[in-house]
């Protein structure tokens, strides 16, 4: 009875152990996809690449503890907050839906490959031909601005993300900008802004292309709104049929 009573509380041990365990899997992805990484509070996971990464861009800053060592990514959620993760490396870019799961279903370890241009470029799927239409628009300043200006000329689904995204040309022209202190919001009363923007450069004194990403299926949103610091902007959507 001692014995069967010890191998039942092995065996129980063993189910337990296994349960607590994350997985540890191979990933193939290209420029033209956004995978997802699941995380779990109070565990880190670790995205492996074929070569040390150069910079790492996650949307929410707050909620996720990033680090870099050698070609591994470590990446540790403070919260039950979803997010975009971008890895850039020599000659790849990949992007990533970062999202935080109650349960014991979490990453350990993903070991990612593939080899693509940067994500920045393309989030359509050349092999789905019925997706939504592109939603065509022009954008107006709400009155004359002196060193700001903003462009963009369509939303586009992305099967992947499953919203629509859209490319921005933003030009800010102020000393030391720092994009952590500009966000752009799709919409006026609600914000339909879905993942964080990405901004192709830090440097906005130029015109930088900006991916917004944001859930228009339902309604159309009637201006971009841009924050820098305390100032904000307000740009008019016009809608083309």
């Amino acid at each position: 009875m001692k014995v069967s009573k010890f191998i039942f509380a092995a065996v129980i041990s063993f189910i337990c152990s296994l349960a607590e365990a994350g997985h540890v899997r191979n990933l193939l992805t290209t420029s033209q996809k956004m995978p997802v990484i699941n995380l779990m509070t109070g565990r880190s996971t670790v995205l492996r690449f074929s070569s040390p990464p150069k910079k790492v861009v996650v949307g929410n800053q707050n909620y996720f503890n990033i680090e870099f060592i050698d070609s591994d990514v470590t990446i540790q959620p403070l919260g039950h907050v979803a997010s975009n993760l971008f890895v850039y490396g020599e000659g790849f870019t990949y992007g990533f839906i970062l999202k935080v799961n109650q349960s014991q279903e979490y990453d350990d370890l993903v070991f990612v490959r593939g080899g693509a241009p940067a994500i920045i470029q393309n989030l359509e799927d050349p092999k789905k031909s019925a997706r939504p239409k592109d939603k065509l628009f022009s954008v107006t300043p709400l009155e004359k601005y002196k060193d700001i200006s903003l462009t963009g000329s369509a939303f586009k689904w992305s099967d992947y993300v499953q919203c629509y995204y859209a490319d921005l040309y933003l030009t800010l022209k102020r000393d030391k900008v720092d994009t952590k202190d500009v966000s752009i919001r799709i919409g006026l009363d609600a914000d339909l802004t879905k993942i964080k923007p990405v901004f192709e450069s830090d440097d906005l004194k130029k015109s930088v292309r900006v991916r917004v990403f944001a859930e228009i299926s339902s309604a159309l949103p009637k201006a971009v709104i841009v924050k820098y610091k305390k100032e904000e902007f307000r740009f008019n959507i016009k809608w083309k049929k």
